[in-house]
């Protein structure tokens, strides 16, 4: 076995002034955006063998889960995950924000 160490470094909003909100709530949006924008993550999961094709979630994360830490308001920013020993993987992330919008990062490991 090998543990994966997985990490939300930075979360971008493609369109916030497309969002359905008032002037003071985007400000507020805005500042979020600034200073922490993981904070606008409702769940991300992780399939360590992702074929490209069907995304198959051994790991997951979402606000009010308090089984991978005790904030309600936020998921965890780190996911170690043991999975069977290769010599290389195609890891896929996927995140939801809070608004419902869904992103992806697949990226190639070599070990």
């Amino acid at each position: 076995m090998q543990t994966l160490q997985v990490s939300l470094r930075n979360y971008t909003i493609l369109s916030p002034d497309s969002l359905p909100l008032d002037e003071k709530n985007r400000e507020k949006l805005r500042d979020v955006i600034a200073q922490n924008p993981l904070d606008l993550i409702e769940y991300w999961s992780i399939d360590p063998d992702y074929d490209g094709q069907v995304f198959r979630s051994i790991w997951q994360d979402y606000r009010q889960n308090k089984e991978n830490d005790n904030d309600s308001l936020r998921v965890v920013r780190i996911a170690e995950i043991s999975v069977p020993r290769k010599q290389s993987r195609t890891v896929c992330v996927r995140a939801v924000d809070v608004f419902g919008w869904e992103s992806e990062v697949v990226t190639q490991l070599n070990f």
